[in-house]
Order: C-alpha cells, then structure tokens, then sequence
C-alpha cells in the first residue's frame, strides 16, 4: 500500500511497519475531509493517467516522462523521488542532475510539475 510506504519513510529511525499504527490518524483525517472539504474542492488522484493528455504531448513532454519511468526503480523513496522529478528538466536541459537552478530551469520545472499534477489529478 502506498500510504504504509510513504509514512514508513518519514521517519527511517523507527519505520511505520503497520497501518494499524497510524489508523486512528487516518480515519479523523478521512473524517475531516468528509465533512469539512466540499466535495468540489478536493483534489481527487486519478486510477489512470490522463490518456487524452498523454496522446496530446509534444516530444519533449514524452521524452520528459520516459526520464521520469525510467528513474523510478532506482529512486523510490521520498528524497529519491523529489531529486528525479527536480532532476528531469536539468537533464533535458543538459544539464547534471545536482546542477543550481536559474529562472529557465525554474520555469522548465514547473512545466513539468504542471504535466504531472494533470495526468495525475482529475481537480
């Protein structure tokens, strides 16, 4: 499950090894957003990409999200995956994965993030 695995990460001195540890949290978390989030202002994570969005995508988008698949194995963790979806406009850039950004790169990341946020979140 992708919760037990993102809150197991949070803290790797003392790793969540169960949900049961975290229930309670989850279930006045659910709870709140029930019944105090209008259903018009959550976001909802799609079960699947935004296909008409994918078909749409200029080279660059594509090869973007190839980067992307393709450094996911190695950089599954929370640090891993916030330093490849930072890292993907430096390489398509040309730039080194650990290179300081200017304000093109800036804006190349937001585009990126943009896509990402749209094929992966229906609001």
């Amino acid at each position: 499950d992708q919760t037990l695995r993102i809150l197991s990460e949070l803290d790797p001195e003392n790793p969540l090894t169960s949900l049961d540890e975290a229930r309670p949290r989850l279930d006045r978390a659910e709870n709140w957003i029930t019944t105090q989030v209008p259903a018009e202002a959550r976001t909802i994570v799609r079960d699947e990409p935004d296909k008409e969005l994918l078909g749409s995508l200029d080279d660059q988008g594509r090869e973007s999200l190839r980067l992307l698949l393709e450094g996911l194995d190695s950089h599954w963790s929370l640090d891993g995956l916030t330093t490849l979806v930072y890292g993907v406009p430096k390489v398509l850039a040309g730039l080194e994965p650990d290179a300081k950004p200017t304000p093109e790169l800036k804006a190349a990341q937001r585009s990126f993030f943009a896509l990402l946020y749209r094929l992966l979140v229906s609001r």
